[in-house]
């Protein structure tokens, strides 16, 4: 102390507040020399020193102060303030909310609190905020936030950096390194019971836990170094992601992080209570799984966490994958994702069978080769649509409503051709008709109907004088349908034009497609006929049988015409 006294006094007598401010150090200097334990004396001190720039200097007597009196909410406010002056805002933000932790009524703190966060995150100061800030300086990212005592020792600790000067003083350099599990345990433990002995409330969002979860919590965390760091990497790769096409380097810029604290539950989706697969991130900062959040946001355009308004990112439809976390997992869970994409592959290749388990659209009816567009809107089909497309297959079967059984016996395949998203969720899917079908046992998956499925396929003709009654046939009934076509008002044919397309030309091989003729199929979509009887025609498997049905049905209506 006599050594600082005498170097202050040797500044001039001139009254500038530099000087004055130096006076007052040397009077707290020696006040100090007379009384040491005196705590006031240091706070008052340290003050002084800030006035002169020294922070080193101020933040060792209030490091001393902490030491003595760890749980006294004014210390922590005025250590922070020697930090925001010295430039370390995200040192000073902390410090605040550890003196809200101890006494959540202490004004000026909230007020600090308040003001730095409307700094930090004021509109015009976003952008740089996000790239700039002080919580990404390599001085910030290494620091522990540790509530309770231990935020004395590690604060004890701090050291001067040669790489800054503000004021020709020097400057802080953060703590490296972390608190070991111990440590960590011992905070929490002080936290709890100041806790207990004040009655005051923590400000931290994790509850007071019993031992048992307070272990399994310590397995989970990290040290706020390492925290920091994922943080930060990912904040930035997702700031890239939204904005850049190209690929970051794959490498972490960590070190190794030590097994004991990785646990597989820090990396479940909250949706299906499984490891991350395809992990992405929503605008509001929650990471699900691909598929999860697609099937959340069939139901809401809204985050299934905090409920924030998600149409602006379901109609741009990039579900960006969060590269940094699936770093994380492949590193460190090799072994659970491996399993996860065996789990995903069964399920995948359930999905992709076309005679076990087929998705069923119940809905209208459909015929082999005939256009049948769709527009899907229910949770239920924008999931079966969407694992249609993702399996591959690309197709889904199509049967007319049945009032005892759900869905009718027979039905036909639907392939898709195209699939146009609207900005709500809601899809226009254009598909064209394949296979028919007979159901063999019906099912439920996710809400929508499945099946068990054969496919049919029309008996050949073998006997040549059979054949030559059956083309015939064919060519008569083929001739009384363009009849009945052209015949038709200008208004319905255009109608039925823009809606099916043109009547399909006569075929020489009527036997050659394992449905028949192309032409009997547009036909039966045409005509105005109840379901329940074009679904009679849909299940025959004999093409004789089918054009005597068309002739029946053509002979009634061009009796109508004809009248």
């Amino acid at each position: 102390c006599s050594a600082a006294v005498n170097q202050l006094s040797s500044f001039p007598a001139t009254f500038t507040p530099a000087c004055s401010t130096a006076r007052v150090v040397v009077t707290k200097v020696q006040d100090l020399a007379l009384d040491p334990s005196d705590l006031m004396l240091r706070i008052y001190r340290a003050e002084s020193y800030v006035g002169l720039q020294e922070y080193k200097t101020a933040i060792e007597d209030l490091n001393f102060v902490i030491s003595k009196m760890p749980n006294w909410p004014e210390v922590y406010f005025q250590k922070g303030k020697v930090l925001q002056d010295s430039g370390f805002v995200g040192d000073a933000l902390q410090l605040f909310l550890q003196c809200l932790a101890l006494d959540e009524d202490f004004l000026p703190a909230k007020l600090e609190v308040e003001k730095i966060l409307c700094d930090v995150l004021s509109p015009e100061k976003l952008g740089e905020s996000l790239k700039e800030s002080a919580w990404n300086s390599p001085h910030i990212r290494n620091k522990p936030f540790i509530l309770g005592s231990e935020v004395t020792a590690s604060y004890c600790n701090l050291q001067l950096c040669p790489l800054q000067s503000l004021g020709g003083s020097d400057v802080l350099e953060p703590v490296s390194g972390s608190l070991n599990r111990a440590q960590s345990a011992h905070a929490l433990n002080s936290t709890k019971d100041l806790a207990k002995e004040d009655g005051l409330k923590r400000v931290s969002s994790e509850p007071l836990l019993s031992g048992q979860g307070k272990g399994a919590l310590l397995k989970r965390k990290l040290s706020f170094s390492e925290q920091d760091t994922v943080v930060c990497e990912d904040g930035r790769n997702k700031h890239k992601k939204q904005g850049e096409s190209t690929k970051r380097d794959m490498t972490l810029a960590f070190g190794t992080i030590p097994g004991d604290l990785i646990d597989v539950s820090d990396f479940e989706c909250s949706l299906c209570m499984r490891l991350f697969f395809e992990p992405v991130t929503t605008p509001c900062g929650h990471t699900f799984c691909k598929g999860c959040l697609e099937r959340c946001l069939d139901h809401a355009p809204q985050c299934p966490l905090c409920k924030e308004s998600l149409k602006e990112y379901l109609a741009s439809r990039k579900y960006s994958i969060t590269e940094l976390l699936e770093e994380l997992i492949m590193k460190y869970l090799s072994d659970e994702l491996f399993e996860r994409k065996r789990i995903h592959a069964e399920e995948t290749a359930e999905h992709s069978n076309l005679t076990k388990n087929v998705p069923m659209f119940v809905c209208t009816m459909a015929y082999p080769t005939v256009p049948c567009p769709l527009h899907v809107f229910e949770p239920r089909y924008r999931l079966m649509i969407r694992r249609s497309m993702e399996t591959g297959t690309k197709q889904f079967g199509m049967c007319i409503s049945d009032s005892q059984n759900g869905f009718a016996d027979y039905g036909c395949m639907l392939q898709i051709r195209n699939v146009h998203f609207l900005p709500d969720g809601r899809s226009v899917v254009d598909t064209i008709g394949g296979k028919r079908f007979r159901v063999l046992r019906r099912g439920m998956k996710d809400g929508y109907c499945t099946a068990d499925i054969e496919y049919l396929e029309d008996v050949k003709v073998a006997d040549a004088e059979e054949l030559q009654k059956l083309r015939e046939l064919h060519n008569f009934v083929y001739n009384q349908a363009c009849s009945w076509f052209q015949n038709l008002r200008n208004k319905f044919r255009t109608q039925i034009l823009q809606h099916f397309g043109p009547m399909p030309d006569r075929e020489e091989n009527i036997q050659a497609m394992p449905n028949g003729p192309a032409w009997c199929w547009w036909l039966l979509a045409v005509l105005p006929v109840d379901p329940r009887y074009q679904l009679s025609v849909l299940s025959m498997m004999s093409l004789k049988d089918r054009l005597i049905k068309i002739q029946h049905i053509l002979t009634y209506f061009s009796r109508d015409q004809s009248k």
